[in-house]
């Protein structure tokens, strides 16, 4: 089949017929426009293509372009100056990559100004699922270059005129249409009765997204204060679909799991800030926000023979174990406050002082009802008359359910910093922060006729939270400087349930969630930093940073365990070298250990993330007028884990090598011609090659300026 007949209807063109007409107003208004006294700008036509050997949406997904090129007006800018006003014109427009931008600004000095920016760009996915090594087992049944098309625009009005209060009025809107990859991968038992059931199969998401905003502010600054307050409403509304095949080629049992996830949030925020300048030493400010959120939901998670398919309780291939939803309704509020001061106080002329303190209040309250839909096997009745029993049938059970939540809590915030620069060319910093929370939380859940809640917790907790970070500068001379950064956190969690309908006895078969009675984080890093430029011709730039991190929770009735334990280490070389006056190279190298330890386990690994990356940029002056430029990158990662008789491959074995080499000359004064070549190789090892390719890129651009 192909998934891309599911996509949600494209504004595409309109989309781009809009920015066109957009841009071509623009531009025509700069023209007629009387009395210019400077009208500048430049004009791009670019161009490209790709000769592509392999996997498509990986490389679409890996340099964010599509494979078969693109070719357009890569730049256009036109600017009229007056002695009274400034007109401003941006434009773009790339067919290919749906890469579409005009934007516009007018200002009157010391008056008003109106500004507008529209963008459309699209992001591209790779579709598939994952590979089951031993047996050489992938499944794909869509296209699996998938794409999201992406648009922002706004338009704003304001005034500037000194020394009155300055007003900003704004509409926004971004939209996310199309399609893109999902981890929530469908099961197969097409790896063979002695491997069992393998999530695989590729999975995609329908997405359908619109915000708006309207911001409208007002601010003043003058000598001894500066202050702004505004407001703010939001409207988001969600259409997305999450689809899955569940296993896809048996026939028995082919079927399509659809989630639909549907919501409309509305917000309305305040704010203001009051900033006073008291003197020379000693400055304050106080601001302060209310926040209200209303969301409404709705969807369902269907079962059924296609994607998006109706609600049915017969539908052929069912299987015994098929949960899902249908009517989901409800919705939830939420308040918030927060409220902060600050003050910076100058003590001498070698000690600065910053304090501060921040609380917050939140309050969310939520209620959803819906049908539960579960596929059982049960034994058919005997037949009249005796003989033996008619054998086991499927049957779809629905059941109600509504369940409700309230959530509070409040946290207050203390944070200091102090810096101190007593000997020149040596800085030192500190900062402390330290917080409190409290919170309440009570959950209800009830299912139709259950003779007991599902759900009934009334749980308290407490956070506390603390933070140190300490920073040295020493400039050694001109030309050296070295710095360093250390940090400590630590988090810690405390929760107790007053009523928990839930058996907190390790040998209980439903403990969660509130068996977690203790749960602390704990973070110690640093990082050393050199900056040298040993002659004027040769700068280095060298960085080493280490963490270290560790979870550990303490559940009821049993002992205390490490969840996590985190470490990295992070260095970075970068260099930049003027060889000759013709030549110069650019390059920098990264080497990241990073290794996330848990409790052994045979469903569960180490989780590594280490990799090398390097880049190198040369940059040669051929002629008068033409340069030549090369780059050059590397980026390998060898984590992967494989341990098919239990799970799926784990953690990331890729090598991706590309390299350009690029053409400029610079005709004359306003004319530029740009041509680039790229040839680029990737290499999968976690899917044994599934998202292989390789391809040779080339652009060209014009450039002329007026």
């Amino acid at each position: 089949m192909n998934a891309l007949a599911h996509r949600p209807s494209s504004c595409g063109r309109p989309a781009r017929q809009a920015c066109a007409r957009w841009l071509l107003g623009a531009l025509a208004l700069a023209g007629s426009a009387a009395a210019q006294v400077v009208v500048s700008g430049t004009l791009g036509v670019s161009g490209g293509g790709v000769l592509h050997d392999g996997d498509r949406s990986a490389f679409q997904e890996t340099f964010r372009q599509r494979k078969d090129g693109n070719g357009g007006l890569d730049d256009v800018l036109v600017s009229r100056t007056t002695d009274s006003s400034l007109l401003r014109i941006e434009g773009r427009y790339l067919r290919g990559d749906d890469d579409c931008r005009a934007s516009l600004r007018f200002e009157k000095f010391d008056a008003y100004y109106v500004t507008a920016d529209y963008r459309r760009f699209r992001t591209f996915y790779d579709g598939s699922g994952g590979r089951f090594l031993p047996r050489n087992l992938a499944i794909s049944y869509f296209d699996e270059a998938l794409r999201l098309d992406r648009s922002d625009m706004f338009v704003e009005f304001g005034t500037l005129q000194p020394g009155h209060v300055q007003w900003r009025l704004r509409y926004e809107q971004s939209t996310r249409d199309g399609m893109k990859n999902s981890l929530r991968w469908g099961e197969t038992n097409l790896a063979g009765a002695a491997i069992g059931e393998r999530n695989l199969i590729p999975a995609y998401l329908l997405v359908d997204e619109l915000r708006e905003a309207v911001i409208l502010e007002a601010s003043q600054s003058s000598e001894n204060a500066n202050w702004k307050v505004g407001g703010r409403y939001d409207r988001a509304r969600v259409h997305d679909k999450n689809v899955v095949r569940r296993n896809a080629r048996e026939p028995q049992a082919d079927r399509f799991n659809t989630v639909t996830q549907g919501s409309v949030a509305e917000s309305v925020t305040g704010h203001g800030y009051y900033e006073r300048i008291f003197s020379d030493k000693l400055r304050a400010s106080a601001g302060g926000l209310v926040t209200s959120i209303d969301t409404r939901l709705s969807g369902g998670m269907i079962n059924g023979e296609a994607p998006d398919a109706p609600f049915s309780t017969t539908f052929v291939r069912r299987q015994a174990g098929d949960l899902g939803f249908i009517g989901l309704s409800g919705g939830a509020q939420l308040k918030q406050y927060v409220g902060n001061a600050n003050a910076h106080f100058q003590a001498t002329r070698h000690l600065s002082v910053v304090a501060g303190v921040k609380y917050e209040r939140l309050r969310v309250q939520g209620v959803e009802d819906h049908t539960e839909t579960e596929v059982e096997a049960i034994q058919a009745p005997r037949p009249p008359g005796g003989g033996g029993g008619g054998g086991r049938v499927l049957v779809t059970t629905l059941t109600a359910a509504e369940s409700s939540s309230r959530d509070a809590w409040n946290e207050v915030t203390e944070d200091i910093e102090v810096r101190y620069t007593r000997w020149p060319g040596l800085h030192f910093s500190a900062r402390g922060q330290l917080n409190q929370g409290t919170g309440h939380l009570v959950e209800n859940s009830v299912l139709a006729g259950a003779r007991a809640p599902a759900i009934d917790r009334d749980s308290d907790y407490e956070r506390l939270g603390q933070r140190y970070t300490g920073n040295a500068t020493w400039y050694v001379r001109p030309g050296l400087t070295l710095g360093a950064q250390v940090n400590y956190r630590l988090k810690i969690a405390d929760f107790s349930s007053a009523r928990d309908n839930t058996s907190n006895n390790p040998n209980s078969g439903n403990r969660y969630p509130a068996y977690i009675i203790d749960q602390d984080l704990e973070s110690r890093d640093a990082s050393f930093r050199l900056s040298w430029r040993p002659k004027p011709s040769l700068t280095l730039a060298t960085r080493y940073a280490w963490q270290r991190s560790t979870i550990t929770t303490t559940f009821a009735n049993l002992p205390e365990i490490q969840n996590g334990r985190l470490t990295r280490h992070i260095a970075t070389q970068s260099m930049t070298w003027t060889a000759t006056p013709r030549l110069y190279l650019a390059g920098s190298i990264n080497v990241t250990y990073d290794q996330l330890a848990v409790p052994p386990h045979r469903f569960t690994f180490n989780a590594d993330n280490n990799f090398m990356s390097a880049v190198l940029g040369a940059g040669y002056v051929l002629g008068k007028v033409t340069d030549l430029f090369l780059d050059l990158s590397h980026y390998r990662a060898d984590n992967y884990s494989d341990n098919p008789g239990v799970t799926l491959p784990l953690n990331l074995g890729q090598t991706l090598r590309s390299g350009f080499l690029t053409w400029v000359r610079r005709q004359n004064d306003r004319l530029t011609y740009t041509v680039k070549y790229g040839y680029t190789v990737n290499r999968d090892g976690t899917y044994g090659g599934q998202n292989d390719f390789s391809a040779h890129i080339f652009y060209g651009k014009v450039q002329y300026r007026f």
